[in-house]
């Protein structure tokens, strides 16, 4: 357990950066995309209930999807990123930092991302949406950047059902934009490994 706390500063800068992108970002304009804390925003407004309550429900019974799937190690994380994820986004604002649309997007979509990015390096998630790219990667040798796009797909048809085709279509291109910007920063990775590995090499 020890080892889960240490990682606890890396878990809530990977939170932070995509409860900034959801509250300042997306948002505000209205573009639920990705991730648990979208599909409360989108429950919220068909049902009228807390989003907050409603990531709380998702977080769990992903909780326990990555207890029956996931190694010990990696669930303690998801659980502690689960516990501090709807805190942070309860105090993040919900603000809106630039007016014009495709900025938000463009923005928000890229911070979604490099927060997920920050929380897999660690294996660690935010619990919810995040979880099942990690079971696909673990049992089916799925990269994660595809397992969260097709993870969110579910976010779409929220989208299309509480909005209508206009924002189910600019959810869809938000989370392809998360999936392009995972799979960058997954390829810059490998390269710089990849790079380190031919130094270390040639200096043997």
């Amino acid at each position: 357990m020890k080892a889960e706390l240490k990682k606890i500063p890396g878990i809530l800068a990977g939170i932070l950066i995509i409860s900034i992108g959801l509250n300042f970002f997306l948002l505000p304009h209205s573009i639920a995309s990705a991730g648990v804390g979208s599909i409360g925003y989108l429950l919220e407004t068909l049902l009228f209930i807390d989003r907050s309550i409603i990531v709380w429900m998702v977080n769990l019974f992903m909780l326990c999807l990555a207890f029956l799937f996931l190694e010990r190690e990696m669930f303690l994380k998801t659980l502690i990123g689960s516990l501090m994820f709807p805190i942070v986004l309860s105090y993040v604002p919900v603000f809106s930092v630039t007016r014009y649309f495709a900025v938000a997007l463009i923005i928000g979509s890229f911070m979604f991302s490099l927060g997920i990015f920050v929380l897999y390096q660690i294996g660690a998630s935010n619990g919810g949406v995040t979880v099942p790219p990690l079971i696909f990667d673990r049992h089916f040798g799925m990269d994660r950047a595809t397992g969260v796009f097709l993870t969110n797909l579910v976010i779409i048809l929220l989208n299309l059902i509480v909005f209508g085709f206009q924002e189910a279509l600019i959810s869809a291109i938000s989370i392809y934009l998360i999936a392009f910007f995972m799979k960058k920063m997954m390829q810059f990775q490998n390269e710089g490994a990849l790079k380190k590995n031919v130094v270390k090499d040639s200096s043997d």
